[in-house]
C-alpha cells in the first residue's frame, strides 16, 4: 500500500494541472483580445500619423529640389572657372591664383 502523502498528491495532481492550463489558456486569450483593442484605438488614430507621413514627404521634396539646385550651381561655377582659364591645369602665370580665389569664394 501507498503512503497517504503520495496517494493524496497523486490525486490533486490532474485538478492542479487543469487548473493551471485553463488559466494559461485564459490569459492568452485575454491578452489577445487586448491586442485586439489595442490595435483598433491605434487604427483609429492613423489618419493624424498619415499627414505627419504627408507632411515628412513634402519636406524630403523640398530639401531634395533645393539640394539639386544647389549642386547644378555648383556645376555652373566649375564649368565656367574651367572656360574661363586655360591651359591643363587650369592656371596661367599669376591670373590663375587669382581665378582660383575667385572660385572659392563662388563656393563659399
Amino acid at each position: 500500500m501507498t503512503p497517504l502523502f503520495l496517494q493524496f498528491s497523486q490525486d490533486l495532481l490532474v485538478p492542479i494541472v487543469a487548473i493551471i492550463a485553463v488559466f494559461g489558456v485564459g490569459g492568452f486569450i485575454v491578452l489577445k483580445i487586448i491586442q485586439l483593442i489595442r490595435d483598433a484605438i491605434l487604427s483609429r488614430r492613423a489618419p493624424a500619423q498619415s499627414d505627419t507621413v504627408m507632411r515628412k514627404l513634402q519636406e524630403y521634396e523640398m530639401r531634395h529640389e533645393q539640394l539639386v539646385k544647389r549642386v547644378q550651381n555648383l556645376e555652373t561655377i566649375i564649368v565656367d572657372a574651367d572656360l574661363g582659364s586655360p591651359g591643363p591645369g587650369g592656371k596661367s602665370g599669376d591670373e590663375g591664383d587669382e581665378g582660383d580665389r575667385r572660385l572659392k569664394n563662388k563656393l563659399r
